[in-house]
């Protein structure tokens, strides 16, 4: 791969910034939303003669110029969370044994190595009864008419 000189370079991109400054919009001909040449339809907006009738005559329509449509759903105001401290406290209790023992037991092997028998073995019981308390609290049958979607 042969290397061009700065030079060389600088004049190519002044070339290549000068051509899209002068550059017309227009619509890709390729495009399906392109109307066709043939047709009689309204005049290109993107047209120098259009342009000038426009308020900010000759300056293209940018990313600023776009407006948000109106939403259908201006009524719609979503309910009130329910509180925090409102949850089943079983299911409370069963997660922080569910969660908590295993990560009580980490901590306890990176920083308590002499722990008590009776606390890694009730840390263990814990977390057994927590996760048997949540599978049992699962649905037992399925819905198959239901996609899991809810609005």
């Amino acid at each position: 791969m042969s290397e061009r000189e700065p030079s060389q370079d600088d004049a190519v991109w002044q070339d290549l910034v000068a051509r899209l400054e002068s550059a017309e919009f227009a619509p890709d001909p390729q495009s399906p939303a392109a109307p066709d040449p043939q047709s009689p339809a309204a005049p290109d907006p993107q047209s120098p003669a259009a342009r000038e009738t426009q308020p900010g005559a000759g300056t293209p329509p940018g990313p600023r110029d776009f407006s948000e449509p109106a939403d259908d759903d201006e009524g719609f105001v979503p309910p009130e969370p329910a509180p925090l401290g409102a949850g089943d406290p079983l299911i409370v209790l069963a997660w922080c044994g569910a969660a908590g023992a295993p990560l009580a037991l980490l901590l306890m092997a990176m920083f308590w190595r002499s722990a008590p028998f009776a606390v890694i073995a009730g840390l263990v019981v814990l977390f057994i009864a927590g996760a048997s308390y949540l599978v049992s609290r699962l649905p037992g049958d399925r819905d198959h008419g239901d996609d899991g979607a809810q609005v």
